[in-house]
């Protein structure tokens, strides 16, 4: 005989899902009560969804056609509308899951999912229309941006469950969310930017092209600007099945500057097209970069 057994929610999913919640509400508001929050203009209220009537419910809001069509007593669910629609680009690939040598450092990919829940919960906050496409060589998945309050758990859920794996083609992946995109609205692309491919700046004028603001959050753990290690080591990349022993002495000095050539390409290409840069190692303190960049945003007469 076979017997149905219902299987719950994974309960570590539904942990991290928790904590994203706590850690991104907490982040924002804090911030924001350090900031002369400005009112948001342009907005209207429009039409969202139904939902069956329960004591307490708004009778004004019972939709007295459906009653007449389906004998079912429904309201209907009205969500703030806004001008501006933001989609977030987030980086899943292999190395998004690195872990630090340092154990008091937040892994990558977990700083990385409190930032994009923070800048979600912040979006919604004031009443913009926020999506989530993850990515690695291609788009993973992808959640249209939508304004309601209760759209936030859908973002927490695609987060939570988000494993690292694959390799990065950021090129393809800013085509493909191109046709995706309307004319106006934003891109927020986060990602540790550690990629072979050599002309993303071709790829990123495409966006800017079309009258898309963009905004660039380039991540890195501590050891990745670094690279602390000592003794022979075999380096396994967390992207594909390359792997390599070397003496890190040998390489730290050119290693470092590559680094450090590759936070001057992003910063000054950004630059030039408009894009505005944050970088942020994961030791930095969330609300200390998004601070400073919400303030940076201000000062510029941006919302």
């Amino acid at each position: 005989m076979i017997k149905n057994t219902l299987i719950g929610p994974d309960p570590e999913i539904l942990s991290r899902i928790a904590s994203l919640n706590i850690q991104a509400t907490k982040l924002v508001e804090g911030i924001l009560s350090g900031h002369h929050q400005s009112k948001h203009t342009g907005s209207s209220v429009e039409f969202a969804d139904y939902k069956d009537y329960s004591p307490g419910d708004e009778i004004k809001h019972i939709d007295w056609k459906m009653v007449a069509k389906t004998d079912k007593h429904q309201i209907k669910q009205f969500e703030q509308s806004t001008n501006l629609r933001v989609t977030i680009l987030m980086d899943a690939s292999g190395s998004m899951g690195y872990e630090s040598s340092n154990a008091k450092t937040v892994k990558k990919i977990d700083y990385t999912r409190t930032l994009v829940a923070s800048l979600s919960y912040l979006f919604l906050k004031q009443y913009d229309a926020v999506g989530l496409s993850l990515f690695n060589e291609g788009l993973i998945n992808h959640v249209p941006p939508r304004s309601k309050p209760t759209h936030f758990k859908h973002i927490l859920h695609e987060l939570a469950i988000l494993k690292p794996s694959g390799e990065t083609k950021l090129e393809n992946v800013i085509e493909e969310i191109v046709e995706r995109m309307p004319t106006r609205g934003m891109i927020i692309l986060v990602s540790d930017f550690l990629t072979k491919e050599t002309g993303i700046e071709k790829k990123l004028k495409l966006l800017t092209s079309r009258g898309l603001e963009v905004i660039l959050f380039h991540v890195l753990d501590p050891d990745e600007v670094s690279f602390p290690f000592n003794g022979d080591i075999i380096f396994e990349s967390l992207e594909d099945d390359l792997s390599i022993e070397l003496d890190p002495v040998d390489i730290r000095e050119n290693y470092k500057e590559a680094i450090q050539d590759q936070i001057k390409y992003y910063r000054s290409q950004c630059a030039k097209l408009g894009i505005d840069y944050i970088f942020l190692e994961t030791s930095t303190p969330l609300e200390q970069g998004l601070s400073y960049y919400l303030l940076q945003r201000k000062n510029l007469g941006k919302h």
